[in-house]
């Protein structure tokens, strides 16, 4: 440490060194014997020449030994301490004024008189709130059948609680909310109050006592499931695979004895079902995850067996020699397990064909028993449903839960989605990937360069095996499988067309998928494309899907975007759909979507006359008013099958205002015709609640941020006012969110709060990553561009920038935390969401654990995401990754909790001796 000399005295200097030569002087000449005892001991003695650092004359000394008072701010002395002020507590916060001053700084009255006033002011509050107490149980024992009475007499007895009656205080209320849940039996208000005041007041064991003790009285209820369910799973000190299981297998037999409600049993069954699959795809238990898919199929389609969930030995054989290039590779064990890990993860993820050998002869056979599922197994997570009314969704979870990002819009994800409230939202970062799939116009470009690139990259690095990610090992073999499960289903459906369909259309947009994500990881050959394209042909030439023009419209959107500079082929296809149809008096939903879409596709072209010739005599007002009519007459539920499948009234919609646009060239009176259809007596309440009404509102919304985007001569842009109404009506819209993560000209502090305020759970916190990354690699392709026009930039430059998104994004992530004494009680509530899913904990240890943080810092947030997620297997693969020195810990708690592991070190160190 370089410390500069302080000041001295010319007079003191000198009086002080004479005095030191004098003493040295009689020491030398007093003190021989010492000095000859100072040779022995190697202690320098004064006749000796001295080496000195430094003299008078130098100017500046090396500090050898700091002083260590100066390290802290309370050992400073008074006067050297620096005075810190806080302004803002938070960003775009209100300055904190001083407790001496009002606002127009006028020095106010000492503290004591302004205590006293506000204990008199509580002290009548409590009396006020006493006596509304007393009057609220006088009411509600003569009238219980008012709601609001006792969620108002709940919320009153909460705030009198204080540290020496919190408990009689919550015991009260629990006894308040059971006689209120005698009145109004399955309210979801008072089973959510129940459910969070118990679990804060009891320990998990006697939470779990009382929501059995309920579930006797009322087995229907998914929020008193689910809570009983997390009291094991979602705790660290009972969480355990065997036992998380034992309770979905209780309750899947409590649900299948009951026939008074088949059709609730079923839709209650059914989420349950998600919810159980979902927790041992956490857990890493993929071969008995797919077991249970396999089951589930064949109980509800006994005339199909679905081989397609089974292992093939031929399959596995790269397995081996990936894993003896690792053997040999001289890594440390850790490294070598988590990569043995992942390989076995990503080719071992199902389970072999059944056969009558028991687990013990195969084991013997050289078998991993961790694959010999039978069907005694994994019969008591699910049964038949007892109508067919369900069973489409069924086979949709079943494919969801294999993670095919089939979910982009939010009236979608609340159908086939649990609440994420409850049981936490989806852990696959695929998730992200359903615009590549389903993509919403071709009249604008597919994707921002930037948002893609940060999309992808947040993909590769959190993708968990097995994954039909291009970076991911294996994912031949998982595509496969997931090709082969689409097809397998559409045969369930053979007498059901529109069910039928569906399947067939969401094969079609899986081959999409796979071509976007090979052409944005730059692994995109002509073989994928030519067998890619023959296998869609061979399909279509089927005689059942001959004559349905949706599947050749979906070829057409793949050749489109196969070729970024010839599309003819896809106008091709287009045209002859066109052509087949063109005799006909009315015009069929199919073929007036194969039109809308080519029309989309010449305008980004740079072909609007071609786009408007195809688009006359297809939609009018007066067709728009019959559909409408249409929809206000049809039943309140919308059909499953119809989410995925074209809608007549939006696609009139749709091109009537695309003729509006193309004819004027402005898109002020299409805007207008949307805003007018909204505000139909169809789109207004009651009608809000139904499902059908909700899917036509989103849809329209999305129209709407396409004609805002679209190039115009002369209106004004009102894409914020659109796309923040949008996002407080449909949060989990993945359209709307990726169009507000990428927002250049708004400031991060706005675009921030934005996504934070959606309420969209997992989904906004990736989107926010995104946002941050974009304007990063916004910034970095700036820097790019003027080193390439002779400009020097500073690779400090670079640096800070990375320091500044690594920031910006671990405050993302403690924003949320209880350590944060700021959180406002909209983050406190999102805590509650994201803690249970491991994709917000991976997201922050990765971001956290870099060359400046200590382990002690990870390690730290790895046991805060482990408490919160003790199932989740991918955690403990991060962990060993960024807190290596904890590798043997947490193989331990992987073995107790029993989550799935496929290699064991001993085994490993055999295998790399031998």
């Amino acid at each position: 440490v370089v410390v500069a000399p302080q000041p001295f005295d010319s007079d003191l200097t000198s009086d002080s060194e004479d005095s030191t030569d004098d003493e040295l002087v009689n020491l030398a000449g007093n003190n021989a014997s010492d000095r000859s005892a100072g040779d022995a001991a190697g202690i320098p003695t004064v006749g000796e020449q001295r080496i000195l650092e430094f003299d008078k004359d130098t100017g500046f000394y090396v500090d050898k030994k700091p002083n260590n008072a100066f390290l802290r701010l309370p050992t400073l002395p008074r006067l050297s301490r620096p005075n810190y002020k806080r302004s803002n507590l938070r960003l775009c916060g209100v300055p904190r004024r001083s407790r001496h001053h009002n606002q127009q700084g006028q020095k106010q009255r000492p503290r004591w008189p302004i205590m006293e006033e506000t204990n008199k002011d509580s002290e009548e509050q409590t009396v006020q709130r006493l006596e509304r107490i007393q009057e609220l149980k006088k009411t509600l024992a003569y009238e219980p059948q008012h709601e609001s009475n006792w969620l108002e007499l709940y919320r009153l007895l909460g705030e009198s609680a204080t540290k020496s009656n919190r408990l009689a205080v919550a015991e009260e209320q629990l006894h308040v909310l059971e006689s209120a849940m005698e009145q109004h039996p399955g309210n979801e208000k008072l089973l959510q109050c129940y459910v969070a005041t118990a679990s804060i007041t009891y320990p998990d064991s006697q939470v779990a006592n009382k929501l059995e003790q309920l579930l006797q009285r009322q087995p229907h209820e998914y929020t008193l499931w689910t809570a009983l369910i997390m009291t094991t799973q979602g705790t660290m000190a009972r969480c355990n695979v065997p036992d998380v299981l034992d309770i979905y297998k209780e309750c899947m037999q409590r649900l299948h004895r009951d026939r008074d409600r088949d059709d609730q049993t079923d839709e209650l069954m059914l989420k349950l079902f998600h919810n159980c699959v979902l927790f041992l795809r956490q857990s890493a238990n993929t071969p008995q995850m797919f077991a249970l898919l396999k089951l589930a199929l064949e109980l509800n389609a006994p005339h199909l067996t679905f081989d397609c969930l089974t292992a093939c030995a031929l399959d596995e054989r790269p397995l081996v020699d990936y894993e003896e290039l690792v053997l040999r590779s001289g890594m440390p064990m850790p490294e070598i397990w988590t990569r043995v890990e992942r390989l076995r993860q990503a080719y071992n993820f199902l389970p072999y064909p059944q056969s009558n050998s028991s687990a013990d002869q195969a084991a013997v056979a050289g078998l991993d028993p961790q694959r010999c599922i039978y069907t005694e197994d994994v019969c008591h997570y699910i049964h038949p449903l007892k109508t067919h009314t369900h069973r489409l969704q069924l086979l949709l979870l079943v494919v969801q839960l294999t993670k095919l990002p089939l979910v982009r819009t939010h009236c979608l994800a609340e159908r086939l989605c649990t609440r994420i409230d409850q049981i936490g939202d989806s852990e696959a970062i695929e998730m992200l990937l359903a615009g590549l799939a389903d993509r919403w116009t071709y009249a604008l470009p597919p994707h921002r360069a930037d948002y893609m690139e940060a999309t992808m990259q947040l993909a590769k690095e959190l993708y968990v095996c097995p994954s039909f990610m291009p970076q991911a090992i294996g994912h031949e073999l998982y595509e496969r499988c997931i090709d082969q499960l689409l097809l397998q289903c559409s045969q369930v459906f053979d007498e059901d067309e529109p069910k039928r369909r569906v399947f067939i259309v969401l094969w079609l947009r899986f081959q999409r998928l796979r071509l976007q994500l090979r052409k944005l990881s730059g692994k995109l050959t002509r073989q994928f494309l030519r067998e890619t394209c023959d296998n869609q042909r061979a399909l279509l030439r089927q005689p059942a899907n001959r004559q349905v023009v949706c599947f050749y419209t979906q070829l057409a959107m793949f050749e489109y975007e196969a070729l970024d500079e010839d599309k003819s082929s896809a106008f091709r296809v287009l045209d002859n759909v066109l052509a087949m149809s063109k005799n006909s008096v009315h015009v069929n939903v199919d073929t007036l979507h194969a039109a809308v879409v080519y029309a989309e596709m010449q305008i980004a072209n740079n072909s609007p006359d071609a786009a408007l010739r195809l688009l006359n005599g297809l939609a009018s007002r007066q067709q728009l008013d019959e559909e409408l009519a249409t929809a206000a007459a049809s039943p309140e539920q919308l059909p499953l099958e119809e989410y995925f499948l074209p809608n007549m009234l939006t696609l009139s919609l749709r091109a009537l205002c695309l003729q509006t646009y193309l004819r004027d060239g402005s898109k002020v009176a299409a805007l207008a015709l949307l805003e007018a259809t909204l505000q139909h007596r169809l789109f207004q309440l009651p009608e809000m609640q139904q499902t059908r009404v909700r899917f036509l509102r989103e849809q329209i919304c999305e129209l709407q941020l396409l004609f805002v985007q679209l190039p115009q001569r002369g209106a004004l842009s009102e894409l914020l006012p659109l796309l923040q109404r949008g996002l407080d009506e449909f949060p989990r819209n993945q359209t709307m969110l990726q169009l507000c993560a990428t927002l250049d000209t708004t400031q991060w502090i706005d675009v921030r709060c934005r996504l934070k305020h959606t309420r969209a759970g997992i989904l906004a916190l990736l989107h926010l990553i995104i946002a941050a990354r974009c304007r990063f690699l916004r910034q970095q392709h700036s820097r790019d561009l003027a080193m390439c026009f002779g400009y020097q930039t500073s690779t400090l430059d670079a640096k800070l920038q990375e320091d500044y998104l690594r920031n910006r994004m671990l405050s993302i992530f403690e924003s949320f935390l209880p350590t944060n004494k700021h959180r406002t009680n909209e983050e406190a509530e999102q805590y509650a969401v994201l803690r249970r899913n491991s994709l917000y904990w991976r997201c922050y240890l990765r971001c956290l654990s870099n060359e400046r943080t200590s382990f002690e810092r990870s390690k730290a947030c790895l046991l805060m995401a482990l408490d919160e997620c003790p199932w989740d297997k991918a955690l403990y693969m991060d962990g060993v990754t960024y807190v290596p020195q904890e590798f043997a810990n947490l193989q331990d708690v992987m073995t107790e909790k029993q989550v799935c592991c496929f290699a064991i070190p001993e085994e490993l160190n055999v295998l790399r001796e031998a």
